[in-house]
């Protein structure tokens, strides 16, 4: 004969799961009212269970507006900075535009001496590269 074996999941990393189980879980108690092996059972205070959940149901829901409205502002900074979707260096009115301004001017202000745009925070990189040698002909 084979031997049964029993797995009960609880998604306890599933947030909306998990509140959704703990919820069937107060509303079958309650249901059964003094019925249930819950009552009373000195192992679990359901009326802290049921408090805890309340709390823990209500903060989730504050938190997840709160997500709502800190996204949309991050898209309304985005959208200002220039880098929201469908924005690039061209759109005008954005910091990245301007900024793009500000850079070909202190460019043009600095030419040859390109270093000194790192007072103005920028990361300045200076190099060379060897010119190109002309080609042999074969022949």
């Amino acid at each position: 004969m084979a031997r049964r074996t029993v797995r009960i999941e609880v998604p306890i990393n599933k947030p909306d799961a998990f509140s959704k189980l703990l919820n069937k879980i107060l509303k079958q108690h309650e249901t059964l009212g003094k019925d249930s092996p819950l009552e009373n059972n000195p192992k679990i205070d359901m009326k802290k269970f049921k408090e805890s959940l309340t709390t823990a149901d209500q903060k989730r829901a504050a938190s997840e507006k709160l997500k709502g409205q800190s996204e949309d502002t991050m898209q309304e900074a985005k959208t200002i900075y220039g880098n929201g979707k469908g924005q690039d260096v061209e759109t005008p009115g954005t910091l990245y535009n301007m900024e793009d301004e500000v850079k070909d001017i202190l460019l043009h202000e600095n030419k040859g001496n390109e270093e000194e745009l790192s007072q103005w925070g920028y990361n300045v990189v200076v190099g060379s590269a060897k010119s190109p040698k002309p080609r042999q002909k074969k022949g």
